[in-house]
């Protein structure tokens, strides 16, 4: 979640139970953050345990399918029904329609989180062919730019904003099969999106410590550390999903094809709403509130809104390129009409309607990254290409390694294996520097930091209903009694 957090401290593997506030101590929003994740993993713990993964209360069961056809006899539409289901413990809910109107339910082509372009091959209904109707949730940050009433006016408008929301966001998704699954639906629905990300990449981070330096640890000269003048708590996020890049040759040089990273010193937090776009030009209502968090002639930014992040969410095969609309490099900026001209056209209709909460986002990888003596690189997305068994250097002695999901020793600088992850747009990683320590909050194992996969973002997966070649469907969600009624 792109918040303006000071760390994240939530483990389950704590299995702590409560945050306890002691009198006369600083309080933290790292510790209120925590409270809150562990009473929702002991909630949502409790209620799978109790109902299973995928789950429908009887008496308001949510998300029931129904096929309409048009005049042709196609599929025009799927009808998904009012109420609520369980998925891995999070509540999910349809708040759209008659429960006895199947007319007024919601459509496929109107879910509120769908955004669907029906001139896309790949959001068209499958036709004459049969596929299985299944969910995808997860949750999503809300800030006062996407929701403006969690704004409290009275601190100046504009003016500073205060906490942001976590948000239960679902989609109603495809996934062609050859015949009914039936109960093994779940297996068959979790194997096929194993099949389009097969080898989660991983990452590691540390504060550099340069070749030269001797093995004492009492001998590490200044240079070895995070050199940082604040505290920040960095993220590293995929921006085009795909399989890692791999380095030419030593000697040759090639454009690097493969999953790209942006990165942030504020967790992608800072952002600025947009007004107007027009061409490369973007009005924005504020330019930040001081000259850390606002714009610079050079920096790397991101237009985004309500339709491209959940966009990001699809379940593409990841074992080819899928590369993601460009960033772009501010370069001019009229602080009068609070007005900012870009490296090139913003794509599409983002930006192009207000009520998807268009916003600009600031990246910090302002200048290209050194993977070697040689070579520096910026892909043509605007991002960094992930490369594997490298070490990347980010900012102020800090560095970062993506690796394929198999065990191996950790690899010295300069070492390049072949083998490739994969990287789902959006997964990012998140890690807290520190000024006091000179170094980085990131889990050590006895040969150094330990390779781990990302933070987020976590899918979550149900599967409604099987639809035949002819168009007739069959609901495969699993249903429960109240308890009194069991």
């Amino acid at each position: 979640m792109h918040g303006d957090f000071s760390r994240q401290t939530f483990q389950a593997a704590d299995h702590f139970a409560a945050v306890l506030f002691q009198q006369g101590r600083v309080q933290l929003d790292a510790d209120f953050n925590e409270h809150a994740r562990i009473m929702l993993h002991y909630l949502r713990t409790v209620v799978a345990d109790i109902v299973g993964p995928a789950a429908a209360p009887k008496r308001d069961a949510g998300f029931e399918i129904r096929v309409v056809k048009g005049d042709d006899g196609k599929i025009a539409e799927l009808a998904i029904g009012p109420g609520r289901m369980y998925v891995d413990g999070l509540l999910v809910e349809n708040d759209g329609g008659d429960r006895d109107d199947d007319t007024t339910w919601t459509g496929y082509w109107n879910q509120p989180d769908g955004f669907l372009d029906p001139d896309a091959p790949g959001d068209q209904l499958p036709q004459g062919k049969p596929f299985v109707a299944y969910l995808r949730v997860w949750e999503q940050l809300v800030n006062s730019v996407q929701a403006p009433r969690i704004r409290e006016v009275a601190l100046g408008d504009p003016g500073p904003d205060t906490a942001a929301r976590a948000r239960v966001v679902w989609q109603l998704a495809t996934l062609p099969v050859t015949r009914d699954p039936g109960t093994r639906v779940v297996t068959v629905l979790a194997n096929r999106l194993a099949e389009a990300h097969p080898r989660p990449g991983r990452m590691v981070a540390r504060a550099r410590r340069p070749h030269d330096v001797d093995a004492d640890p009492c001998h590490l000269p200044p240079e070895a550390r995070f050199r940082g003048p604040e505290n920040q708590l960095y993220r590293i996020e995929v921006h085009s999903g795909g399989p890692a890049a791999v380095l030419p040759e030593q000697g040759r040089r090639k454009a690097l094809s493969g999953a790209t990273f942006k990165w942030s010193r504020e967790n992608g937090s800072v952002v600025f709403p947009v007004v107007s776009v027009s061409g490369n030009q973007v009005r924005l209502a504020s330019l930040g509130r001081d000259g850390k968090l606002g714009l610079e002639i050079g920096d790397w930014v991101e237009l985004t809104d309500d339709a491209v992040a959940a966009r990001v969410a699809d379940d593409r095969d990841l074992t080819t390129v899928q590369r993601a609309p460009a960033l772009l490099r501010v370069t001019a900026i009229d602080a009068d009409s609070r007005t900012v001209t870009l490296s090139g056209r913003t794509p599409g209709e983002c930006g192009m309607h207000r009520s998807r909460h268009p916003m600009l986002r600031r990246w910090d990888h302002s200048a290209p990254t050194r993977y070697d003596s040689d070579k520096q690189n910026i892909a043509a997305d605007g991002a960094l290409p992930i490369v594997e068994n490298v070490w990347i250097a980010v900012e102020d002695g800090l560095e970062v390694l993506f690796t394929p999901p198999r065990s191996q020793p950790m690899p010295s600088d300069g070492d390049n294996d072949r083998v490739t992850g994969t990287y789902r747009p959006g997964d990012h990683w998140i890690f807290a520097a520190r000024t006091v320590t000179g170094d980085i909050e990131w889990p050590q194992g006895e040969d150094g930091p330990i390779p781990r996969l990302p933070d987020g973002v976590r899918y979550h997966y149900a599967a409604l209903a099987f639809i035949d070649g002819q168009g007739k469907a069959t609901d495969r969600r699993h249903q429960f009694d109240h308890l009194p009624d069991a």
